[in-house]
């Protein structure tokens, strides 16, 4: 009822506002997060997206007249939790091939929950978004393609290179790790095609493979917004993936950027075969509005509600044991700090410890700090020192007392251990709480190179 109420209201005067709110959002949310301001500093990447996701439907709809929020916006809301379902499932490959995971997370768990919600749900809208935008600007709009014919032969291939680049990364994710990004492709691109949904191999068909071709653009585009905005972000995602991890841009792997084209293509083909669920509805202009009088069982909508948010819960479950590697290193956190200590930082503004490294920078902001508290200067250089290695990549306050306990209190001593030998070391030593983890090799790389990058 909602979502049919939505529609109605878009069918008659639209005010075209949601443009001049996502620019705003964004300049503020910048401008905030370089300053360290919460709730921008932690929630910057996903206040970015929803942003970029307002102002680019607002220019589709100043270009067309019809745009996915203000024409279509019971797909657009619908998209939304298959945009989390469908980026969940990718973290449950993540959990075997363990190419990367997040840091400096709220320590809530329901707070958690709803950043992953929010940020998971912008996945296809924004690909979806930038892939209406170039259409509307006519990008590939007079490519042609030799027209193919589609025989069962090529769903057999499809259906045996999708198994393998499902698969193979699960069971040696170490050097079939890129395959994952265009498994399900293969998979189900041949489903769409025999059952009659929006498909690329019908369009190739028909000469064209211009969707195709934009989609690869998209993806390109957005990977990088993703990559740039997550770079900034404190709350954030780092990646540990094996052979490529010396040349970076921003957090990403050089050479991973080339994943972003096809995980675009692989978004649609994943959006069309759920339509096809739907009597083939999607939330293209032309598709949006097919077979309404044709509606899905009340019994499967029940069966698909219980079975995600079932999937939900056991999901997030699994990301908050195996990929959260640290939460934000609040003050409470960190047992050495006296009750005295703590109540004289916070009254300073400081409430987490990478903040009284990142407050007393330089000598002026130092003096300062040392001014107006009352500590021994002492006790604040040890306070500052530990405060940057726990703000290392978002090291943590828990791998930090691992690293303590291994004798390892400064970046200028972490730069001069070697990943593998510290590895083993910390292997060793137990770990400050039950809950806690060891590091992996690929960390161990990370935090050095980090910290020999700091010294230099």
């Amino acid at each position: 009822m909602v979502l049919e109420g939505c529609e109605k209201m878009t069918r008659g005067k639209r005010v075209n506002i949601h443009g001049i709110i996502g620019v705003t959002v964004l300049i503020v949310a910048q401008g905030l997060m370089f300053y360290r301001v919460e709730p921008f500093f932690s929630w910057f990447y996903c206040l970015a997206w929803w942003s970029y996701i307002l102002i680019v439907d607002s220019l589709i709809y100043r270009l067309k007249g019809n745009s996915l929020i203000l024409s279509r916006p019971r797909e657009f809301l619908l998209m939304i939790p298959w945009s989390f379902t469908l980026w969940l499932f990718f973290e449950v490959v993540n959990l075997a091939m363990r190419n990367w995971y997040y840091i400096n997370v709220p320590s809530s768990g329901l707070i958690r929950f709803v950043g992953y919600a929010a940020a998971y749900g912008t996945v296809l809208p924004g690909i979806f978004e930038t892939t209406e935008l170039l259409e509307t600007v006519g990008l590939f709009q007079n490519v042609s393609t030799p027209r193919i014919r589609v025989t069962p032969g090529w769903y057999v291939a499809f259906f045996i290179v999708g198994g393998l680049f499902l698969v193979l990364p699960l069971v040696l994710p170490r050097y079939t790790f890129p395959l994952i990004w265009g498994s399900l492709i293969f998979l189900l691109e041949p489903v769409n095609h025999r059952f009659g949904g929006r498909s690329l191999l019908a369009q190739w068909e028909q000469g064209s493979l211009r969707k195709f071709y934009i989609l690869l653009v998209s993806g390109l585009i957005c990977g990088g917004l993703w990559e740039f905005w997550n770079f900034w972000a404190r709350t954030k995602w780092v990646y540990t993936v094996p052979f490529f991890d010396e040349l970076k841009l921003f957090e990403m792997p050089l050479l991973g950027f080339l994943g972003f084209p096809p995980f675009a293509v692989e978004c649609y083909v994943i959006y069309n075969f759920i339509s096809l669920f739907r009597h083939e509805r999607g939330w293209e202009e032309d598709v949006y509005r097919l077979n309404l009088e044709t509606r899905t069982s009340r019994r499967l909508r029940l069966i698909t509600t219980l079975c995600l948010l079932l999937f939900y819960v056991l999901s997030t479950r699994a990301v908050d044991r195996y990929t959260i590697d640290s939460t934000l290193p609040i003050l409470d956190d960190f047992s050495s700090l006296s009750a005295d200590e703590k109540e004289q930082l916070e009254g300073l503004g400081v409430y987490t410890l990478d903040d009284l490294f990142y407050r007393a920078r330089t000598p002026e902001a130092y003096k300062e700090i040392h001014d107006r508290l009352n500590f021994p200067q002492d006790r604040l250089d040890e306070l500052i020192r530990k405060a940057r290695v726990i703000g290392l990549k978002g090291l943590g306050i828990n791998h930090f007392l691992l690293l303590e306990k291994a004798g390892i209190d400064s970046v200028e001593k972490l730069a001069k251990e070697e990943p593998e030998g510290l590895h083993r070391k910390l292997l060793g030593i137990e770990t400050p709480s039950p809950s806690a983890k060891h590091p992996t090799r690929a960390q161990m790389k990370i935090w050095i190179m980090e910290a020999r990058r700091q010294i230099r």
